[in-house]
């Protein structure tokens, strides 16, 4: 039995998401796109508290750690809070703790706010070792999941290739929107390449922001339409679950996409939801937690 396998019981874990009190019904899901008749390729997208719960039980699957060892938190609405997930596994006898940002970009929550928690916690909680495990960030998983939701609506009913003019298929990933300040969006604009690589030459892949920062969502389909004279776009949500950004900054923004180039074939994918893809990037960030403590 490896090192890693015999100190991991030691270790307490905790999933750390942003937390929301919207994303509860069917009427937030991006499939009100499609005129609030759901369409085939439905995901039934959880809500945000089901969805992170679901997570949290995943990665402790995929850790083979016991339940006692494992603690949903977020950052905002849902407790329990950082430093109350802290306590709690510190109260349970785990004096390491890794947290691990279930966030996808690397904005001031993954960033800034981290660093502030950490401080937090260790300030409180003086006998217990925190370690901040790496976000999601940049990762050929995520890259792997964009290229299955394409496929997916590809070859579902609500979307035809037959409706689609000449040119390239337009990819338009957009995640959450962070100031400019707090994220340069490189990563982002680097996955973006990654998937257009995975995809092939059929396809073209403009990445944007829902509001807050560049790139915006008007520039990204400006740069499809009138640069690479795509024939149709796809809107891929890069968000977790449906909620408000989704229905009012990325789906209400695709719909003045529309308007401006009628010509073009416009789509949306469902949100990317709870994936093992996902869940496997998050694990492979506490075992690197793991593997650094125990050399």
């Amino acid at each position: 039995m490896s090192q890693t396998t015999t100190k991991k019981d030691r270790w307490g874990v905790i999933l750390l998401g942003h937390g929301s009190q919207r994303g509860t019904s069917k009427a937030e899901c991006s499939c009100a796109w499609s005129k609030d008749e759901f369409p085939a390729w439905c995901q039934e997208c959880p809500s945000t508290p089901n969805g992170l719960q679901q997570a949290a039980t995943r990665l402790q699957g995929m850790l083979q750690i016991n339940e006692s060892q494992m603690v949903l938190s977020c950052l905002e609405f849902l407790e329990p809070f950082p430093h109350e997930a802290a306590k709690m596994l510190k109260d349970r006898g785990y004096d390491q703790v890794v947290m691990t940002p279930f966030l996808l970009g690397n904005g001031k929550h993954a960033t800034l706010e981290m660093n502030e928690i950490v401080e937090e916690v260790q300030d409180q909680l003086p006998g217990l070792e925190l370690h901040l495990a790496d976000g999601l960030g940049l990762d050929t998983n995520l890259a792997d999941l964009v290229v299955q939701r394409v496929k997916e609506l590809e070859s579902s009913n609500e979307h035809s290739s037959a409706d689609q003019g000449i040119g390239p298929h337009g990819i338009l990933l957009v995640k959450a929107g962070t100031k400019t300040e707090y994220d340069d969006c490189i990563w982002l604009e680097e996955l973006g390449q990654l998937i257009e690589d995975r995809l092939g030459t059929q396809y073209a892949v403009a990445v944007a922001q829902s509001h807050y920062g560049d790139p915006t969502m008007d520039d990204a389909a400006a740069k499809l339409a009138e640069n690479r004279c795509v024939s149709s776009i796809m809107c891929i949500p890069y968000v977790f679950f449906p909620g408000i950004i989704l229905q009012r900054n990325i789906i209400g923004g695709l719909k003045e996409i529309e308007a401006r180039y009628p010509h073009i074939v416009m789509s949306m994918t469902p949100p990317l939801g709870v994936d093992d893809k996902i869940i496997s990037t998050a694990a492979d960030r506490v075992r690197k937690v793991w593997d650094q403590a125990t050399t």
